[in-house]
């Protein structure tokens, strides 16, 4: 599938711009009020970082199962995936930034919640640093095994490499699963480290696939190549949009139900910050456009058949998540609702700088011929 040079160095001079100027302002108002500003960089890490990572199962499921809906999409997931070592430089500012973010790295903080006391031995600055080594070695580990074995099985079809990536990609989506559960305990859950669900970490991880597979439906549609996408493909890839929007949406309202019922303060304290100040009416907004509209509308074999139609509720979907992310992290530091001057930067920011990575993965890539069927 070959990829429009031309419409890809646009999107990198786009996305160097974006990266630059975000950056800039990120930088300046870190002397002025880091208490707003890393809050606001942790939202945009969070969103991209999520893209990166979404990509690894949506890839390692079609090596497993093989079908013709991720031929278009392949080019785009290893690409995404190739921004591991952005996001793992991007990481770095947070670390000089916990205090701003987390209760369990204020001394005082720690000493005044008895609940915090007994997590101190895993809430703490070393173990969190050695956690974020694991995550990367595990993800990265992942990633040059995907991508070299990737290379030999488009190049010539060689029928062992496929066997290989079937044998990663096993064992890989359980590591991967593991690391990328405990990785948004550190950076999410911990957030309000007084409330705690074992569901939680999956339903991000739902909502990372979701906007993973959106993203690359959106890039296989707007950067053109001699292979379009054929009805058959649009409409498998449509019932996978549907069938990650019902797992999203069925293990929410789940968490919501258990955790009511319960009655528990620690566990209905999360839900009331996302309740109060205005943010009901984001969670009521996420409800109907993350799940109630786009479900509706993926019924429809028309709409799934259709690439433009699909794309255009691919990009609806990827901006809903942007907000879900949003609304996991922000009320967390603001008890009313608002959005702060310094989020977009911040967000265009981290964003600008990994869409250039990956357009120069796209644009330098050996040019392969696909396979017609894929894997399997």
């Amino acid at each position: 599938m070959l990829v429009s040079t031309n419409r890809l160095a646009t999107v990198q001079r786009l996305g160097l711009i974006l990266f630059a100027a975000g950056f800039v302002v990120t930088a300046i108002g870190l002397f002025f009020a880091p208490a707003r500003i890393f809050p606001s960089y942790l939202m945009g890490f969070l969103f991209w970082m999520g893209l990166t990572l979404g990509c690894f199962p949506v890839l390692m499921i079609y090596h497993l199962v093989g079908g013709t809906w991720g031929v278009p999409l392949r080019k785009f997931l290893e690409a995404g995936i190739s921004t591991l070592p952005l996001m793992a430089a991007l990481l770095v500012p947070l670390i000089f930034g916990l205090s701003h973010l987390y209760q369990w790295a204020r001394p005082a903080s720690m000493t005044a919640d008895p609940i915090l006391q007994c997590k101190e031995i895993y809430l703490n600055f070393p173990g969190f640093l050695l956690r974020m080594i694991i995550f990367f070695a595990v993800w990265g580990v992942l990633a040059v095994l995907l991508l070299r074995w990737s290379r030999p099985e488009s190049n010539r079809n060689d029928p062992a490499s496929v066997i290989a990536l079937r044998k990663i990609s096993g064992p890989g989506l359980a590591f991967f699963g593991l690391a990328t559960s405990f990785a948004y305990v550190d950076w999410v859950m911990a957030l309000e480290p007084d409330w705690y669900s074992s569901i939680f970490p999956v339903i991000i991880l739902m909502g990372q696939i979701l906007a993973a597979l959106a993203f690359a439906i959106i890039m296989s549609s707007a950067t053109g190549s001699n292979q379009p996408v054929t009805l058959k493909q649009s409409n498998q890839l449509g019932d996978l949009l549907l069938a990650f929007v019902m797992l999203w949406a069925y293990m929410s309202f789940a968490q919501i139900i258990i955790i009511y019922a319960g009655n528990l303060p620690h566990e209905i304290l999360w839900y009331l910050h996302r309740m109060r100040g205005g943010w009901l009416i984001v969670s009521w907004m996420l409800a109907l456009f993350a799940f109630a509209v786009p479900f509706f509308l993926l019924l429809f074999r028309q709409v799934k058949r259709s690439p433009a139609w699909l794309s255009r509720l691919a990009a609806g979907l990827l901006v809903v998540q942007a907000i879900c992310v949003f609304w996991y992290v922000a009320p967390s530091f603001r008890p009313t609702i608002f959005v702060d001057w310094i989020d977009p930067f911040s967000f265009l920011g981290v964003g600008g700088a990994w869409i250039a990575v990956v357009t120069y993965r796209l644009m330098h890539r050996s040019q392969r011929p696909a396979s017609k069927e894929g894997p399997g």
